[in-house]
């Protein structure tokens, strides 16, 4: 009974102010609640009004590591998007290696991966030398990194030619690459995958990533 005499209350304020408060004296929006609201199951939001932000989408959902049981509600733009792209200019590297550099990314909030990477030697630097008066004559020239890994609670990132090096040490590289950020509240790390190719270059996964 109790439940139909607030309804009836509601709908009979509804019908002579444009906006409803409960707990609140002069409510602004259309219907404002001083505290929390528990909601059974369901909220619908209009897609064609809740277009409110530059990128032309909101997000609405429920925080996973909020304390609130059940999950807060956010309008998730002006708190975490799922997904970030962050442009790096690193300028004036000594000759090419760049061994660790702290993107300052908690590791326990996001994933990142790095894309779009250029490297720009600086002038007078020939770039990666290698001292083989003979083009033919065989030899290891050793491989390059590039990657981001996990060191505390940061992301740091290592890219450098671990076995060859610019002629001259007076030679500085310039590095532009992006970072993609993933939010953990929308993405998960399913682990390292490891196959034996028993020296092959091709192959099959045995299975889809457990998880997925």
């Amino acid at each position: 009974m109790t439940k139909y005499i607030l309804i009836l209350a509601l709908l009979s304020a509804a019908r002579y102010q444009a906006q409803v408060g409960i707990g609140v004296t002069s409510p602004v929006e259309k219907l404002e609640v001083a505290g929390s609201v528990a909601i059974g199951q369901l909220v619908t939001i209009d897609p064609t009004n809740y277009v409110n932000n530059p990128a032309g989408f909101t997000i609405l959902g429920t925080d996973p590591l909020s304390s609130v049981v059940g999950g807060e509600v956010l309008s998730v733009e002006n708190l975490y998007t799922p997904l970030t792209v962050q442009p790096y200019s690193i300028t004036n590297i000594y000759r090419d290696d760049l061994n660790d550099l702290n993107l300052n990314i908690p590791t326990d909030k996001y994933f990142v991966t790095i894309a779009n990477f250029e490297a720009i030697p600086s002038s007078g630097n020939n770039g990666i030398y290698s001292p083989v008066a003979n083009p033919v004559t065989t030899t290891n020239r050793g491989h390059f990194i590039l990657r981001v890994f996990e060191s505390g609670p940061n992301w740091h990132l290592n890219i450098a030619y671990p076995t060859l090096n610019t002629q001259n040490t007076t030679d500085r590289y310039n590095y532009n690459f992006d970072i993609i950020i993933y939010s953990k509240r929308f993405y998960k790390n399913l682990g390292i995958v490891t196959y034996d190719l028993q020296g092959s270059n091709s192959g099959t996964a045995p299975a889809a990533p457990s998880g997925i």
